[in-house]
């Protein structure tokens, strides 16, 4: 008898701590829900409710007493409409309020969307997206419509993974960053010609906050574009400094119709040193296996 309840007690465990991790994740989804798309809070501390309700919520032993604290924390709103509703009463209250079609919450890590090599996804409401080189032919066109859809789904926020990138061609880089910022961003050092000003391409997608991922294997026009968009203040950089690796290759063509590809300058951002050699380092140091959930915490203000 005492090794069944022994057996019994380690199976409910894990199982009790399992609803609480649950609760955690259900909690935060619904409150961030209101911090995020409530039209007014300005005579609300929503912060300071979080603080009030969540431990309640986080110790409650079911379902029915978890979606209880929740219905009490959206009845502090007071405006006679917005109201949680647990599952057992969306029948009810959609005959109250008509048979509305709900739109889905994209706040879990997962839901992954692809376009071209962009691969995508919202975690907790900030959108993310990696961009593994620069060199694959539409890759700017791609990671422009992936930040479309990222915004189409209520992402408060942008992450750029560019960690492992290669690099690549330096049109795309410049097209990628016309995603995010305007303007000269950087110049080619060279020993026979005048510094080259390049601009980013392209009209501006969003003005989301920006963080960028990256690592020592960042090289390139991926070191090109995190550094410039982190000079001029647009975005983040979080992880390690990348790889020191910024040459600008251009090819010339030989007579016999044979090519010599050379490295005839360095990429550096206007009005600074290159980053050739030193790479660029992050605002917020990480390891690289780090560097995601790092930036997740500074986005949401943790």
């Amino acid at each position: 008898m005492f090794a069944l309840f022994a057996t019994l007690l380690l199976v409910l465990v894990p199982s009790f701590a399992a609803a609480q991790a649950g609760y955690d994740e259900r909690f935060e989804r619904a409150w961030r829900l209101v911090s995020e798309r409530y039209w007014d809070l300005d005579a609300l501390d929503w912060d300071a409710l979080a603080a009030r309700y969540r431990d309640e919520a986080l110790g409650a032993s079911n379902d029915q007493e978890f979606y209880a604290v929740l219905e009490r924390m959206y009845e502090e709103l007071g405006d006679n409409h917005s109201v949680f509703v647990p599952p057992e009463r969306v029948e009810e209250i959609r005959q109250e309020y008509g048979d509305l079609p709900c739109l889905a919450v994209l706040g879990q890590k997962g839901g992954e969307g692809r376009v071209g090599r962009i691969s995508y996804r919202t975690i907790d409401g900030v959108g993310y997206l990696k961009i593994p080189d620069l060199a694959s032919p539409g890759v700017a066109g791609d990671a422009r419509n992936a930040v479309r859809e990222l915004e189409a789904a209520g992402a408060f926020a942008l992450i750029l993974d560019l960690r492992g990138n290669p690099g690549g061609r330096l049109i795309e880089m410049m097209q990628v960053a016309g995603i995010f910022t305007r303007g000269f961003l950087w110049r080619v050092l060279t020993r026979w010609s005048l510094p080259l000003p390049y601009p980013a391409i392209g009209s501006v997608e969003t003005d989301l906050p920006l963080a960028i991922l990256t690592d020592g294997e960042v090289n390139s026009a991926a070191e090109g574009l995190a550094g410039a968009l982190q000079r001029q203040g647009r975005a983040i950089t979080v992880g390690e400094a990348t790889a020191g690796n910024v040459e600008a290759v251009l090819p010339f063509c030989l007579r016999d119709g044979s090519q010599a590809w050379i490295a005839t300058g360095v990429l550096a951002p206007i009005g600074a040193p290159t980053w050739e050699g030193e790479g660029v380092k992050p605002d917020i140091p990480a390891p690289a296996e780090e560097a995601l959930e790092t930036a997740l915490r500074y986005l949401r203000g943790e």
